[in-house]
């Protein structure tokens, strides 16, 4: 037993003690006064059956302070329904038809924790938490269960289908923009799902949080809730077990010259679909299938780099746990062993969004890569999510720039910030990298802010291989 609980478990049964002793007295008190007038002595039968009387009252205050305790169905920050209460009302209201799950967060919940402290977080938990409330009973829904499932998340329980809420929903998210707590900004997220997608809660709450960091990342939401979650998590297992999956290529200019191809990755179905990466990738890290898939998809990479020009370099995205894993690396230097051409014509592209706590052996093992042939690519360089902190620690080729950088870079504030950022990238002696150029006045803007790698559908639509220009 751990000792929070053995503490707790002695403060319970103190407590116990404190509200059944004055009670065991009053009652021990009325038995002698009673016992008195009766008979002289108190008889041993007696004395045992007030002790056995005391123990049980003890036992009983106990059972039902623990009791209490165990059955709270509210969340002491918030005063709003627990999870666990509020995951099995779900379940019971899902049973009965359809059932529409609301998710907001306050998205700046970790910075109001880190400046102002907690207990100012909790208070604006718990204001979030009742305005919410107050704002649906304004638009006249009442008695809807509304939790705090974890962190800076509530959900709300409504019945019926989603399409009746939407309209709400981002009206309390937009009417909420310019209100502030106690002088504090707060930022809020949502994201709406109905039993349509699924009716299994786990399902629902997973697509919530998709939908949530799809918003966070300015990813265009395609509409999936007539996809079967269980289908489609049986197609990606499916699909992986089998190789089952496409790769399309786009190219990549420096200067006037295809230098790379970058590759993407769509898997197919049993029925010969295609699941798009946004649609698979959620499934895949959920599943811990991430390092199964890179290794797919090296395997198939470097086996293509047989029939590609040798003067061209195939890029990629894969996850960094995978490139910091030993079994990763071990895969990756067998298969560079089996095809010894395709040294020096692989390019990792990792993002990174938060610091690796361990840098130093992260750069260790990027250098094994790169000392047997592999380029490696920092992707999202520039984002708001992306730390420039590990240019620190790890020596690197490429730095890509965030696709906002490349969507706007028209605009004079957005030419001034790439220039800045080529500048760190030619100082640390990496080349840089951008995407997004979508016309010839864009390519003659990047070309001018010395921009080494130049991508967009302009310079060249994502196709299949046999169907790129440069290799006919």
């Amino acid at each position: 037993m751990l000792l929070p609980e053995e503490k707790e478990r002695a403060l319970r049964f103190k407590l116990a003690l404190r509200i059944g002793l004055p009670v065991f007295l009053l009652f021990l008190i009325v038995s002698i006064s009673f016992f008195s007038v009766e008979q002289k002595e108190l008889s041993s039968y007696y004395l045992v059956v007030v002790i056995s009387v005391f123990a049980v009252m003890i036992y009983y205050i106990f059972y039902l302070i623990y009791q209490g305790q165990e059955e709270r169905i509210t969340d002491p920050i918030t005063h709003t329904f627990s999870r666990e209460y509020l995951i099995n009302y779900f379940e019971k209201q899902i049973d009965k038809g359809h059932y529409t799950i609301l998710l907001v967060s306050v998205r700046n919940l970790t910075d109001i924790n880190s400046r102002y402290g907690v207990k100012k977080g909790d208070k604006i938990l718990y204001e979030v938490g009742h305005w919410i409330g107050t704002f649906l009973q304004e638009k006249e829904i009442d008695k809807f269960p509304i939790g705090h499932y974890k962190g800076s998340d509530f959900l709300i329980g409504l019945p019926e289908a989603k399409d009746k809420y939407q309209n709400i929903l981002d009206l309390m998210c937009l009417k909420f923009q310019n209100r502030t707590i106690d002088e504090i900004e707060i930022s809020l997220v949502s994201a709406i799902v109905d039993t349509k997608y699924s009716r299994d809660i786990d399902q629902l709450t997973t697509r919530l949080f998709d939908i949530s960091d799809e918003k966070l990342l300015n990813i265009q939401q395609v509409d999936e809730e007539e996809i079967d979650p269980t289908e489609l998590e049986s197609s990606v297992i499916h699909a992986i077990q089998k190789h089952s999956f496409s790769l399309m290529f786009q190219v990549v200019n420096e200067k006037l010259t295809v230098s790379m191809l970058e590759a993407s990755v769509k898997l197919i179905n049993d029925e010969g679909k295609i699941i798009h990466q946004n649609k698979f990738m959620p499934v895949i890290d959920r599943l811990g299938l991430t390092r199964t898939y890179d290794e797919m998809i090296l395997e198939k990479v470097v086996k293509i780099s047989e029939n590609v020009p040798h003067n061209l370099i195939l890029a990629f995205s894969l996850s960094s746990s995978s490139v910091r894993h030993s079994s990763f690396l071990e895969r990756t230097l067998t298969v560079l062993n089996n095809n010894e051409s395709a040294r020096g014509r692989i390019m990792f592209v990792l993002s990174e969004n938060e610091n690796y706590d361990h840098p130093k052996r992260y750069n260790e093992l990027l250098q094994t890569y790169r000392r047997h042939g592999i380029f490696i690519a920092i992707d999202n360089f520039g984002s708001f999510k992306n730390s420039m902190a590990f240019l620190k620690e790890l020596k690197v080729d490429v730095l890509r720039f965030d696709n906002n950088y490349g969507k706007h870079i028209k605009e004079i504030e957005y030419q001034k910030i790439v220039k800045g950022l080529n500048v760190i990238a030619q100082g640390l002696g990496l080349r840089s990298w951008i995407r997004m150029v979508e016309d010839e006045t864009e390519k003659k803007i990047v070309r001018s802010l010395g921009i080494d790698f130049i991508q967009g559908n302009y310079l060249g639509k994502i196709s299949l291989l046999e169907e790129l220009e440069i290799l006919k």
